[in-house]
């Protein structure tokens, strides 16, 4: 293991919640849960430090989270702030580094290795990145960072002296700090894995180093056995890459929690067709067009259900999206008390290398969603809507969206 080898992992604390304390001095001190599209019904995306001492996690229904935190405040998540926020970072870190890499929306690589020598000891330079967070945003919005030889062992740290903390590997502390992570702290071990290592006896990551490697063999084969064995050890990617949220992404989607679970195929396709709206919308917006439409249903139980269909040519009309998800709908039959509904298009291409409409009809349809876009965007979403998405369910807040790179 190469430890001149300088690699930075910043992760933020809390982040979805933090940014909201900091955006809203109201909010600073108390527990609370960032959500999707619901304040009520949904799942926590996020908690604050106050809510996590309750015992309050990610991906809570919001009903648990009220039930042992009965003064939580539920906001819902806005991801125009955290894309700022992102990027701003990601602007800090270049600063820093050219080398830096987008893990998610709160986490990003730096490839100290060669700039370090420009701002002191890693130590040093730690201090003065918090600083300049800190100048940034405020004080509710603190990194925590991890530093090490590889980009496993600094994502790792990172979480050691959480929050707004530092740990750095060195020859020294890497043996101790193996022996008191847990499996499923290393990112590639999750619940499956973990409980097949459990059957084979292995529960810590020192009997993983030391467990035959014929046994692993003939649990997980040959490619996961090596995966395996090289995590127990530390070792890990030393490529931080250029890649970041700025890539055009493969699928474009909206989500929505229902504001009460509905058996009425009316209200369910109500919903469907604002979130293909919503999708149309963003679709013109980055001059894309996609071919690949999907619908999401989540029913009472929470299962969830996914059905999709391909359609010729290339679309960016929320019309043309409705109309398939429609289809798609009325071809399930589809009884099941609802909870969720969601919307997504995929196989995208940008607008320019896609034909040109050849029907009237189609070029009346691009002028009415320009003209309908342009108004939207100057006196807000949803000014103007296909009348029969006013009986929607009415969330002032944002509905969940996603982007897949």
């Amino acid at each position: 293991m190469d430890f001149n080898k300088v690699i930075f992992h910043i992760d933020y604390d809390s982040f979805f919640a933090s940014v909201e304390q900091q955006f809203n001095p109201n909010l600073r001190g108390k527990p609370i849960g960032v959500t999707g599209s619901t304040l009520t019904r949904g799942i926590i995306c996020a908690a604050s430090r106050e809510a996590k001492k309750y015992g309050v996690k990610t991906a809570m229904p919001v009903f648990k989270a009220k039930e042992i935190c009965p003064d939580i405040i539920t906001v819902r998540g806005d991801f125009q702030k955290y894309q700022y926020i992102h990027k701003k970072t990601r602007a800090i870190c270049n600063t820093y580094s050219d080398l830096v890499e987008a893990f998610s929306i709160d986490e990003l690589f730096m490839d100290m290795t060669k700039t370090l020598k420009f701002f002191g000891t890693v130590e040093e330079t730690i201090f003065k990145f918090k600083q300049d967070v800190f100048d940034a945003f405020g004080a509710y919005i603190t990194v925590s960072v991890g530093v090490g030889p590889n980009k496993l062992l600094a994502k790792l740290t990172s979480d050691v002296n959480k929050p707004n903390g530092f740990f750095v590997v060195t020859p020294d502390n890497l043996d101790q700090l193996l022996e008191r992570t847990s499996l499923r702290d290393f990112c590639g071990i999750g619940v499956q894995i973990e409980k097949r290592l459990n059957k084979l006896g292995i529960h810590n990551v020192k009997q993983l180093q030391y467990a035959s490697p014929e046994i692993l063999y003939k649990e997980f084969g040959n490619v996961t056995t090596k995966f395996l064995k090289a995590l127990s050890f530390g070792q890990g990617s030393i490529n931080v890459s250029h890649t970041d949220h700025s890539t055009p992404p493969k699928s474009i989607g909206h989500q929505h929690t229902l504001s009460r679970n509905t058996k009425d195929p009316k209200i369910i396709k109500r919903n469907l067709q604002r979130l293909s709206n919503m999708v149309g919308k963003r679709l013109r917006k980055n001059n894309m067009m996609g071919k690949t439409i999907s619908i999401y249903l989540r029913d009472s139980d929470f299962k969830t259900f996914h059905q999709r269909v391909t359609i010729n040519p290339s679309t960016d009309s929320s019309k043309r999206i409705f109309d398939a998800v429609e289809e798609i709908f009325d071809s399930l039959g589809w009884k099941k008390s609802t909870r969720l509904v969601g919307v997504s298009i995929s196989n995208l291409k940008p607008k320019h290398l896609t034909p040109l409409p050849l029907f009237l009809e189609d070029v009346k349809i691009e002028q009415r969603n320009e003209a309908v876009d342009t108004i939207n965007d100057r006196f807000g979403d949803f000014t103007i809507v296909p009348a029969n998405t006013l009986l929607a369910d009415k969330t002032k807040g944002k509905i969940s969206s996603f982007l897949k790179h």
